[in-house]
This record gives structure tokens, C-alpha cells and sequence, in this order.
């Protein structure tokens, strides 16, 4: 690996298929990267869930992910779009509009679950999990192209392409891992462990319109205008923390992967324009940490809470999902402290964002 990665960087106003046609099309040729005839591929788009009112900020755009596909079925590839929302992946991928492009394109005509393909287990006895499960198609393909979306996040503050790959990771697992690997350190290394094992060969992200505050989910959309892809996945990473105002040493997942050498250090070469923008999104919330241990500390930290009952539906997905089994209907959630791990799935996966941080 050399020092520097190139990193491109490509305007696009909008999701116009043929303005991101072509802002794919020049991104692939500022990488001179080019697709050989009949590979084998994997689409893995960032599908968290079914958020029909912020859909278009959650989730990677299908007129993305089928700029991408027109290009690969001109050199006849096998066609496959992937992944592992964390709930009702059916209508996650229907209410994307994903569900359309891989009947389209896909080989098998519609998208992979990947909790419903046979899996694998990878073997890591230096990582958090010892053991990795993954789909086993990940690894029988030629290629995987990374489609992630650019978000802010409440537990890892972005997130981006090599988080994007956590959802690899088929269905409950999510869950399990939580409470194995519970806070942002942590579960911050689980993600450079599973980034580790897969390494994708394209990392094309979506950041015509991203999301800022308490992403990836319940915060709000930002437009960017923007098409950022790179062959190396941290490189990426490390462009797009700067281009929204954060800084890469901060932010956990990029330190854990500069620290294995996965990377070299924190520069890149930027390719597409001669200054890398600069589109300041807002952060999470921060948290209200004072400055002394033990409980006083433990007492301010942030926790999930209900931010407007008139919201909440009552439907009980929040408490199906929680790691921790520390949510109760009641009728509303109502969350037990003690065994609350902080991994804020539930704001995450609330269809309603009814759940929040307390500021």
C-alpha cells in the first residue's frame, strides 16, 4: 500500500439518474478504475431500515446504486445487491426503491438478505469476536463494490464505509455483538475487525444527500452534493470526516484502523477537484460527561429516553431489538437504566423518532 490513496471527489445537485450516471462515470474514471468482463460482484448499499419519511437521508440511493449497475452489466458481471437491515429487511429494501434496481439488474432478480443465505464463520482470534458470522456469498464473489451513505452516527459519531460493512453481519447477530462489544471503543474495533476480513476492491458513497445530528437514523437530512469513491475503504473514511467538519483522529474506527496499518496515517490524494470541500454538518449530541469517575459520571452520561410520546406508536420494535432487553412496553418503552448498554439501537430502528438522547 502506498502512502497516499487517491480519494475522488464528484459534484452532483442531485438524483437525476443521468446527473448521477454521469458523476459515477467520472468518479470510476478519476480512480482509472475498470471492471473486467463477467466478475462475479456484491452491491453492498447502506439499508438500516424502513423509514419511509427520511428514506432519502437513511439510506444509499437507488439511482446510485443503479449508475453502478448499468456499468457492470455492460461487461456482463453477475449482478448481486446485499444486505442486512436490521429490521423487516423486505419492506427496508422496498421502501428504498432498491427492490426495483435489483429486479432490474440482479441476477437472481431481487435483493439478498443475507440473514437468509447460508453462512460462514470467519475465524479472528486477535479481534473482539474471536468468530465472525457472515454470508457465504461475501466471500464466493469477485468483487464487492461498498455503497455506504454519509451520516452522522449517535454511538460512533459517522458513519460511513467501513461501518457500512457491520452490515455484513447477518440479522440478530447485530444484537449479540452489541452486548459483547458494548461502547464506541469497543464496538469500534469489532467494525475494523469485520473490515479486516472482507476489504472491499470499490467504496462508492452516497453524499448527494447524508444526514446530520443524531444519525443514522433520527437526524436530519443534509445535502452535500456530492459523489466520493476510493479503492481503499479508510482513505474514504478520512476524506469524508473532513469534507463534513470532523476531525478522522477523532473518530474511533479510523484510529483503530491507521493503528492495525491498515492505512497509512491520515493523508490521501485527492482526485476531482483541487480543494477538498467543506460542508460542516452537525454532530451528535454530546454527551454530558463530567470531568470525575465512578457514579458521578456513570449518572450523566447519555441515555436513549422517550423525546415525544405523540410520536410513538406503541409498537413495541424498540424493545424487541434491544441487545440489552432493557426496554418494556408499558405502554409506551420505558427503559431500565441498569441494563441499558448505550448501543442506542433503539433511536436507530424507531420508525417514528420517538426515541432520542437526553442534551
Amino acid at each position: 500500500m502506498g502512502e497516499k490513496e487517491d480519494v475522488a471527489v464528484v459534484k452532483c445537485s442531485s438524483y437525476e439518474q443521468k446527473k448521477v450516471d454521469k458523476a459515477i462515470k467520472k468518479a470510476l474514471s478519476l480512480l482509472d478504475f475498470k471492471f473486467k468482463k463477467g466478475l462475479k460482484v456484491l452491491i453492498k448499499p447502506n439499508v438500516v431500515g424502513c423509514f419511509p419519511k427520511k428514506q432519502i437521508a437513511t439510506t444509499t440511493h437507488p439511482s446510485v446504486i443503479e449508475a453502478v449497475c448499468k456499468i457492470l452489466k455492460k461487461e456482463k458481471c453477475k449482478i448481486f445487491i446485499g444486505d442486512s437491515p436490521f429490521t423487516n429487511p423486505e419492506a427496508s429494501f422496498k421502501a428504498s426503491g432498491i427492490d426495483k434496481v435489483a429486479k432490474k439488474y440482479s441476477a437472481i432478480k431481487k435483493p439478498l438478505i443475507f440473514e437468509q443465505e447460508k453462512q460462514i464463520k470467519i475465524i479472528d482470534k486477535k479481534g473482539i469476536l474471536k468468530d465472525i458470522e457472515v454470508a457465504k456469498i461475501i466471500k464466493q464473489v469477485d468483487l464487492i463494490i461498498n455503497m455506504p451513505k454519509l451520516k452522522t452516527h449517535v454511538l460512533a459519531k459517522y458513519t460511513g464505509a467501513i461501518k457500512n460493512l457491520y452490515g455484513c453481519v447477518p440479522g440478530g447477530m447485530k444484537q449479540r455483538i452489541h452486548l459483547w462489544a458494548q461502547g464506541e471503543k469497543k464496538h469500534s474495533k469489532v467494525l475494523v475487525d469485520i473490515y479486516q476480513h472482507i476489504k472491499p476492491e470499490l467504496n462508492i458513497m452516497d453524499g448527494i444527500i447524508g444526514m446530520e445530528g443524531e444519525g443514522p437514523t433520527s437526524g436530519d437530512a443534509k445535502k452535500a452534493g456530492l459523489i466520493i469513491a476510493s479503492r481503499n475503504t479508510v482513505a474514504l473514511d478520512i476524506a469524508a470526516t473532513k469534507i463534513i467538519g470532523f476531525n478522522p483522529k477523532k473518530i474511533f474506527m479510523i484510529k483503530e484502523a491507521v493503528k492495525r496499518k491498515l492505512y497509512s496515517g491520515y493523508k490521501f490524494n485527492l482526485v476531482g477537484m483541487k480543494q477538498l470541500p467543506f460542508i460542516k454538518f452537525r454532530e451528535p449530541p454530546k454527551s454530558k460527561r463530567q470531568n470525575v469517575q465512578g457514579v458521578i459520571n456513570k449518572r450523566f452520561r447519555e441515555k436513549p429516553i422517550i423525546c415525544n410520546e405523540k410520536l410513538c406508536i406503541k409498537c413495541g420494535t424498540c424493545a424487541k431489538h434491544c441487545p440489552g432487553k432493557a426496554i418494556s412496553m408499558k405502554p409506551y418503552p420505558t427503559i431500565d437504566r441498569k441494563k441499558c448498554i448505550r448501543c442506542f439501537c433503539c433511536i436507530e430502528i424507531c420508525p417514528q423518532d420517538a426515541l432520542g438522547l437526553e442534551k
